[in-house]
Order: structure tokens, then sequence, then C-alpha cells
């Protein structure tokens, strides 16, 4: 028998929202991190989404749960000194986000993980962005010194920058990153403009 998600591409696969009524089987889900399992399987997020804290969102495939995110409101602080918008003329230290809280992928379905976290940027871009002051995607990047678990090499080669860039990592501590969404919001138009064209 061949291993779970044995040549499975994500790239393109559906991601669905999490709908309280009908939660997706999870059996067999197997993270990294086994909090995020428990997370899911203790029903957090589903008490989370009930509650209007976070919306979430999932991937599963005919091989099984292949892993979800979570998305919320925020507010990205930039460090004292630190510009970001200086060159549009905006002199703030805070800037409406919003934020991926858990980003979990079953660690056999390799790509599920790069496949929500994309795909949660073109949403930001096509569904949140057009309706809200939203410029920046935040996320809480951990870093588990016990394990040398560290996220934030992943998120940087998404583009993320570390919001406070000066700050020393603590152990257990998550370090703030952040992205502008708008290359991503300009990249659509663009493809949007040459399809018409």
């Amino acid at each position: 028998m061949p291993p779970k998600f044995h040549h499975v591409d994500f790239s393109e696969h559906q991601v669905e929202k999490l709908e309280i009524e009908s939660p997706p089987n999870d059996a067999g889900f197997r993270c990294s991190r086994g909090e995020f399992v428990i997370f899911w399987r203790q029903d957090r997020i589903q008490r989370e989404v009930r509650s209007s804290v976070c919306q979430a969102w999932y991937i599963l495939h005919s091989s099984g749960f292949a892993g979800y995110i979570t998305l919320f409101a925020d507010k990205l602080r930039i460090g004292e000194g630190e510009q970001v918008l200086l060159g549009e003329g905006i002199r703030y230290n805070s800037f409406p986000a919003v934020k991926i809280g858990l980003l979990a992928a079953d660690s056999r379905a390799k790509g599920a993980g790069s496949r929500l976290l994309e795909w949660a940027l073109e949403y930001i871009a096509t569904e949140l962005w057009p309706r809200l002051g939203i410029r920046f995607v935040t996320v809480d990047a951990l870093f588990d010194p016990d394990t040398d678990y560290d996220t934030s090499d992943y998120y940087r080669k998404f583009g993320f920058l570390l919001a406070n860039p000066h700050d020393t990592i603590l152990e257990d501590a998550f370090n703030t990153m952040f992205l502008d969404i708008m290359p991503f919001v300009e990249a659509i138009r663009e493809a949007e403009e040459n399809q018409g064209a």
C-alpha cells in the first residue's frame, strides 16, 4: 500500500471553508506540531469559528485530511524607527492587517501547507482587500529552541519580513512577520487586464 498522499499534487487543490455544522473527517491527520492536531480534534478551531474569533479553511483529499489555516483581524505594529510605507507618505507605526493564526499541514502531505498559504494570500488580495483597509498579512512565526522548530525561514520564502528585525529570539517565542499584500493585488489586477485585452 502506498504511503498516505503518495504523489498528490496539492498546488491546485481545492481549499474549503470550515462549516461548523459539517466538519470534515480528520482521521489520520498528523502534523509535526502535535498541538495543531489537538486544536483541531478538540474543537478549538470550531469554537473560535463559532464565536467569530477567526475563520478556517482546509484541504480534504480522498487520501485524508491534509491541513488547515485560520485567519483573523490583526494590527501590524512596526518597531521604533522602522517605516514601511514612508515612500507613500504614510508615517504610521501600526497598520490594519489580516493574521494567519494557525497553518497546519499533515507531515505526509507535501505542498499542502504552501497551497493553503498561497490560497490565503490570494483570498486576502481578491476578497478582503477590496472591502476593507488591509495592507498587510501578519503571522507569528514560532521558534522552539527545544526542537529547533523555526517557521520564520518558511515564511521568508513567501516574502514575509520580520516586523521588528532588531529583536532577539527568546525561548518559545513568536517572531511577528509581515507581508505587504499590494504586490499580490497589483499582480491580480494585471492578470485580469491581460485576460480582458
